[in-house]
C-alpha cells in the first residue's frame, strides 16, 4: 500500500493516467511550468468515483524541479512512508536524472516513462522501471489493427475488472498446484506462457517457475492475489477481502475487539469495522509502523478504524448484512447453543454464519497475545485455503507453528491420502520460508484430545464443511472445539460441498 505517488512532469501523458493514479494514493505532480500546472486536472469519472466505493485522494500541484535533490527529498517527507514516482518529464535525460535521485532517496517504485527505446537500459540501470510509449502505443495499433471489434484492455467491465500479468518466481506456493486447488474467489488465471507456449488453463493445469501467468478478477482484491501466486507475499486476510468486521450482536466487548485490532494492525487488512446495535457511523485513521518483509526498517501504514450498525434483531438480516460486507476475516464471540439446538442436533447460530460466508470466521476468547499457532489436521476436513491463512500468520505474527493431527484408533480409521497430502504441503512450504514445524501427534476423541492439548496463548485454526448438523452421529468438530476451547478458534468452512 502506497502513502504518496510523486509524479515528475504534468504533460498531457500524465493527464490521461492521472484519473487512475488518484485511486491508489495521494498524488504530488511536480512541473517547472506553472502553466502546464494550471491545465492539469483529473477528469469528471475520477470525481465522481465514490459511488464505485473506490477512495479518491488527494491531488496537489507544486511548481518545482524533480531533478532537483532538494526538491524531491522535499517530496518524500517521512522517510518511513512508501512513496512511488513516476518519471513523465518529456525529456529522456531528465527523466533518467529523476530516476537516480528518487532511487538514492529510496522511492519505490520508480517509474520512467521512454521516448526513445534507445535510453531504456539507462533507466532500468538506476533500478527504474522502464515503460516505452512507442512499444506500448504499437501494441495497441496492432491489437485495434488485427482484432477490429475487440476490446484489449487491462480495466475491464465497466473499470470493475483489472488483468495482470507477473512471472512466477522460484518461491511461489502456487507451484505445482492444481488449479482447481487454488480456491480462485473473485479472480481467475485466463492465460499461462511458459516460454514460447500458450497454455490454456484448465482445473488440471499446474503453474511452473518462470511462467508467465495472466490473472484477471476484482481489482480490490487482484493485487494481492498476483503477489501471493508469483512470489509467497504473505496476504491475509486478502485473498477474501481487505476489512476484519467485528460482529457485536450484544455490544460492544472491549477484549474481543482488542483482539481484532491487533489482527488488523498485524495483517495487510485495510481496515477494522465494529458492527453492533445502534452503533452511531464514525471512521478513524490509524497510523501503524509495520516492519517491511524485505527491509529492516519499518514503514507507517494507514488503516481505518470504523463503527457502524447492526442491521435488524434477526440472525437472518445479520447474515445478509454480512455478507454485503465481504468481510476477509469475521470474528465473533466464542459459539454457543441452546438446550433446544444441543438436543434437536442444529449447528445453532455460528454454524449458520459459518456456512453463509466465504472467509474464515475467528471465535475470540479475547487474547491478548498468540505464543503459537496451532494448525488442526484431522481425517476427512482438509481444507487447502487453511493451510494459506496458516503460513500467512506464522510469517507476519513471528509466531512458531504446530501442526496438531488427531487421529482414532488404527482399527477405528483407515489412513486418509488427502490428509497425508496437506500434512506434507504444509511441510513443504514452512522449510520453504524457513518456518519451524512441531508436529503433535494424538490418539482418540479429536473434540477431548485438541481441548486438553491447547493452551489458552494458543490460535488454533481449524477447517470444516458446510453443514446444518452437529449431533453425536455427525458431530462439527469444528465448532465443538471453538465453544470449549480455552483459545481462540479459526474456523474455515470448505467453499465445496
Amino acid at each position: 500500500m502506497l502513502d504518496r505517488i510523486v509524479i515528475a512532469g504534468a504533460g498531457r501523458t500524465m493527464e490521461s493516467i492521472l484519473d487512475r493514479l488518484v485511486h491508489l494514493a495521494p498524488v504530488l505532480v511536480l512541473d517547472t511550468s506553472q502553466a502546464a500546472l494550471d491545465e492539469l486536472r483529473i477528469g469528471e469519472e475520477s470525481a465522481e468515483s465514490s459511488s464505485d466505493n473506490r477512495p479518491l485522494h488527494a491531488f496537489v500541484k507544486q511548481l518545482g524541479d524533480a531533478t532537483s535533490r532538494f526538491v524531491l527529498e522535499e517530496s518524500r517527507q517521512d522517510p518511513n512512508h512508501a512513496v512511488a514516482i513516476v518519471a513523465a518529464t518529456g525529456n529522456d535525460r531528465r527523466n533518467i536524472e529523476v530516476c537516480r535521485l528518487a532511487r538514492e532517496l529510496g522511492f519505490q517504485p520508480v517509474v520512467g516513462l521512454v521516448i526513445d527505446p534507445a535510453t531504456a537500459a539507462e533507466y532500468e540501470s538506476h533500478g527504474a522501471r522502464a515503460i516505452i510509449r512507442a512499444h506500448i502505443l504499437g501494441h495497441v495499433v496492432e491489437q485495434a489493427l488485427r482484432y477490429d471489434g475487440l476490446v484489449m484492455a487491462s480495466s475491464v467491465g465497466l473499470g470493475r475488472g483489472e488483468i495482470i500479468e507477473f512471472c512466477v518466481l522460484p518461491s511461489s506456493p502456487a507451484i505445482g498446484i492444481p488449479l482447481s486447488q487454488l480456491q480462485a474467489e473473485g479472480w481467475r488465471i485466463a492465460a499461462i506462457y511458459r516460454g514460447a507456449e500458450l497454455v490454456i488453463p484448465t482445473g488440471d493445469t499446474v503453474i511452473a517457475a518462470d511462467d508467465r501467468v495472466l490473472v484477471i478478477g476484482n481489482p480490490e482484491i487482484l493485487p494481492g492475489v498476483a503477489e501471493q501466486l508469483r512470489m509467497g507475499v504473505p496476504q491475509f486476510p486478502l485473498r477474501n477481502g481487505n476489512r476484519v468486521v467485528v460482529y457485536l450482536p450484544s455490544g460492544r466487548n472491549k477484549a474481543l475487539e482488542q483482539e481484532s485490532e491487533q489482527l488488523t494492525l498485524k495483517t495487510r487488512a485495510a481496515a477494522l469495522l465494529r458492527l453492533y446495535p445502534r452503533a452511531e457511523e464514525r471512521k478513524e485513521i490509524i497510523e501503524h509502523a509495520l516492519q517491511s518483509h524485505s527491509s529492516r526498517s519499518p514503514r507507517h501504514q494507514r488503516k481505518t478504524f470504523e463503527d457502524m450498525p447492526l442491521d435488524g434483531d434477526t440472525l437472518v438480516s445479520h447474515v445478509a448484512q454480512l455478507r454485503t460486507l465481504r468481510p476477509g476475516l469475521l470474528v465473533a464471540a466464542s459459539p454457543t447453543r441452546t438446550m433446544l439446538e444441543h438436543m434437536s442436533g442444529r449447528n445453532g447460530a455460528a454454524g449458520t454464519i459459518c456456512n453463509a460466508l466465504r472467509c474464515p470466521v475467528l471465535f475470540s476468547n479475547g487474547a491478548k497475545e498468540y505464543g503459537r499457532i496451532i494448525y488442526v489436521l484431522l481425517a476427512g476436513l482438509t481444507e487447502p485455503t487453511l493451510t494459506d491463512t496458516a503460513i500467512d500468520l506464522v510469517r507476519m505474527l513471528g509466531l512458531p507453528l504446530s501442526l496438531l493431527r488427531v487421529s482414532l484408533p488404527e482399527y477405528m480409521e483407515a489412513k486418509d491420502e488427502a490428509t497425508e497430502q496437506t500434512a506434507a504441503e504444509i511441510t513443504r512450504r514452512a522449510r520453504l520460508y524457513g518456518i519451524g514445524i512441531e508436529t503433535l501427534r494424538l490418539e482418540g476423541n479429536p473434540v477431548r484430545e485438541i481441548i486438553k492439548a491447547v493452551r489458552s496463548t494458543d490460535l488454533l485454526l481449524i477447517g470444516r464443511h458446510p453443514s446444518s448438523r452437529d449431533s453425536f452421529t455427525s458431530p462439527d468438530v469444528a465448532l465443538r472445539v471453538a465453544r470449549a476451547a480455552r483459545c481462540s478458534t479459526l474456523v474455515q468452512t470448505s467453499v465445496r460441498s
